[in-house]
């Protein structure tokens, strides 16, 4: 009994929330900052919130198999998150990243040391790993998606071997190191630094919104993903 009063509740929380407005899918309406120098962060206001990393830098990797944000400006948004008390500390580890920073923040550079951290896998035998599109002739037909035999499509190849790994967007010198590497594991360095050689040609935003509740962010990070695409460094379409 008390469990269906609250299965009511719900319903009238549910119900409340379904007008509630999120910004859009270019995030047209959201402040953002193009961040040239380390100074050009301190302009993201102090406090929680959520935010979203746009590039013009070519990401050929994905953590998931669901649908990813469109492409608009020549870029795509590659991450988001919320932070509960420092979206300017959050976003300055991601893209400010040392080299062997521990926490975990956006996986793009390689990591070439011994790892006891948590560190995601670039490439690995077994276990999870990050994904690549590849394309394929299929030899039979499914009438449930609309495919005949002998149509081409994409598909989501796990990254396994080392043809595989320097199919994402890596620099000449990270090809090299794992070209000339006998280890079996591969892992991603943990951030990156946007003003390292690798990315600075391209250009990244960050925006964000600061000063709202907790409740109300995490709507707008569900909801935007629901509605707009998981970004392709993001491990969960919802949660942690």
């Amino acid at each position: 009994m008390a469990n269906e009063i609250l299965k009511q509740e719900e319903q009238k929380f549910l119900n409340a929330i379904q007008g509630v407005k999120i910004p859009n899918n270019t995030l047209n309406n959201v402040d953002f900052i193009i961040p040239k120098n380390i100074v050009d962060f301190e302009k993201i206001p102090i406090g929680g919130g959520c935010y979203w990393i746009w590039t013009s830098e070519p990401v050929f990797h994905f953590f998931h198999k669901n649908p990813t944000p469109e492409i608009f400006d020549g870029g795509e948004i590659i991450y988001n998150g919320i932070a509960k008390d420092d979206v300017k500390g959050r976003v300055k580890h991601h893209l400010l990243g040392e080299v062997n920073a521990g926490w975990s923040g956006i996986s793009l550079d390689i990591y070439f040391d011994e790892t006891t951290s948590h560190r995601k896998k670039a490439l690995s035998e077994k276990g999870k790993v990050p994904f690549i599109k590849e394309r394929k002739i299929i030899k039979r037909g499914n009438k449930k998606r609309g495919h005949k035999k002998g149509d081409e499509i994409k598909y989501y190849k796990p990254i396994r071997t080392k043809e595989d790994v320097i199919k994402i967007y890596l620099s000449d010198k990270e090809k090299n190191r794992i070209q000339n590497s006998e280890v079996g594991k591969i892992y991603f360095r943990n951030g990156i630094k946007i003003f390292d050689e690798k990315h600075s040609e391209f250009e990244f935003r960050v925006y964000y919104m600061i000063g709202l509740s907790p409740l109300y962010v995490a709507f707008i990070e569900k909801k935007w993903r629901e509605d707009f695409g998981l970004p392709k460094l993001c491990s969960y379409l919802s949660g942690r």
